[in-house]
């Protein structure tokens, strides 16, 4: 952003989406919190992609997770938060990554749940380039998550193909979290054959799960309407973790469709089983309000802003469902009028 600074816009996008009593029954206390933080994680240039993720059931509260935009090198610090330890080397690396592999791409996630908010966690995605993974980690002292990373894409090679990880540092014995994407080509075969399912948290060496568990694996994946992401948690003695999440991608930026995909289409039909499920209450209706897509004419050039629904995460502990979540991307752009 040139004509507006990036804190002014998301404090405007933010401002929108907590209007009208949203901002305690969606973000609960947090949403003070991340008015303070998050702008120093801004950077500088193009506004980054920002998730505003929170549960759909249980205690609300907001955690952030934004994208780095890094085309150029900058004067000064990009990052400037002290919640983001080795930001320079982080934004380095991923520009230059970016600049050989358009699709390479990371971020922070920031935990404002807690009234003391940790180091951010790190996210790396090389997509295929799996060989970046190692000169990453390494970059920023990290070079054990590089061979997990490295190990699990091994192990997945024939399956579930992963993707990106991420990591949390200054939390000690936590797991590098591990995820990929999958299409229709591979969610229409798990579907009509659910030992698939079983023989990738085989291949993955993940073993909390059971029938019940797989039959609802099997559900989500007949009513998500595109793509689904997979999340595993390796910890650093290479054991896999016993929580496992599956996200429903639903690709809608208008705001019109959203709206109709949630009230009659396929969100609808995902959130009642949410809610059959008891993982996901009526504050999911709520968050449709924050839908929103606009633009203000200023000088040469139109703002364009916009929140939508893209991710909703439903995650299995030790086989049991646990609460669903919710992520809101939220973008603001620049575009001349001529």
């Amino acid at each position: 952003m040139r004509t507006i600074d990036n804190n002014t816009a998301f404090r405007l996008l933010l401002a929108s989406a907590a209007s009208g009593g949203r901002g305690e029954l969606l973000f609960g206390d947090s949403l003070e919190r991340v008015k303070k933080i998050i702008p120093d994680f801004l950077g500088k240039g193009d506004f980054p992609d920002i998730y505003l993720e929170f549960p759909l059931f249980g205690e609300p509260f907001l955690d952030i997770f934004l994208t780095v935009v890094a085309e150029e090198p900058y004067e000064g610090s990009y990052i400037t938060s002290p919640l983001a330890e080795d930001s320079e080397k982080i934004v380095s690396f991923i520009r230059d990554a970016h600049r050989k592999y358009r699709e390479v791409s990371g971020g922070f996630e920031i935990d404002t749940r807690s009234s003391n908010p940790g180091q951010a966690g790190v996210l790396f995605e090389p997509r295929s380039h799996t060989e970046l993974a190692g000169g990453f980690c390494q970059a920023i002292g990290e070079p054990l998550y590089g061979k997990l990373y490295e190990e699990m894409a091994g192990r997945l090679a024939a399956s579930w193909q992963p993707s990106y990880f991420g990591l949390f540092r200054g939390r000690e014995g936590l797991p590098l979290r591990i995820g990929g994407y999958l299409g229709q080509e591979e969610i229409a075969p798990c579907t009509e054959d659910p030992e698939r399912i079983e023989r990738a948290f085989k291949a993955a060496h993940f073993t909390a799960y059971d029938d019940e568990m797989i039959g609802q694996i099997r559900d989500i994946m007949a009513i998500s309407p595109t793509d689904v992401e997979f999340q595993f948690d390796i910890f650093p003695d290479g054991t896999t973790g016993d929580v496992f999440s599956l996200s429903t991608f639903f690709a809608i930026e208008q705001p019109r469709a959203v709206i109709t995909s949630f009230k009659e289409g396929p969100g609808r039909e995902y959130m009642n089983l949410l809610r059959k499920w008891n993982v996901a209450d009526d504050r999911w209706e709520k968050s449709l309000d924050v839908v929103y897509a606009g633009s203000l004419p200023l000088g040469d050039v139109n703002l364009t802003f916009s929140i939508f629904p893209q991710w909703i995460k439903v995650r299995w502990k030790k086989k049991k469902l646990v609460p669903a979540k919710i992520y809101l991307l939220m973008k603001a752009g620049e575009f001349s009028k001529e």
